[in-house]
């Protein structure tokens, strides 16, 4: 099973979905049996549903995505090897 941890970091945009600066952030990483694996992540606006990006995360299982503003977020991560259903997390606020 794969686990998904948000860590947040803390900017002062809070404009739109998307800022010019770094802007707010969420930050994670992706473990399967508590240990990182390198998949693919995507965050979508809660709102609207639409595609917001789309990152690779490091080996570690590392993943960030900036320049975001005050939103409600969700998270799809896919294995990389498809054995398990994508982990969707709900309701991300980035800080």
């Amino acid at each position: 099973m794969i686990g998904l941890k948000v860590w947040s970091s803390i900017s002062n945009s809070n404009l739109a979905i998307l800022s010019v600066d770094q802007g707010l952030s969420i930050r994670g990483a992706v473990k399967e049996k508590n240990i990182p694996i390198p998949c693919r992540v995507r965050l979508f606006e809660k709102l609207s549903g639409r595609m917001i990006a789309d990152v690779l995360t490091d080996n570690a299982g590392n993943y960030v995505f900036n320049h975001l503003t005050q939103a409600k977020f969700f998270l799809v991560a896919h294995h990389p090897k498809n054995q398990f259903n994508a982990i969707i997390q709900d309701n991300v606020v980035p800080k």
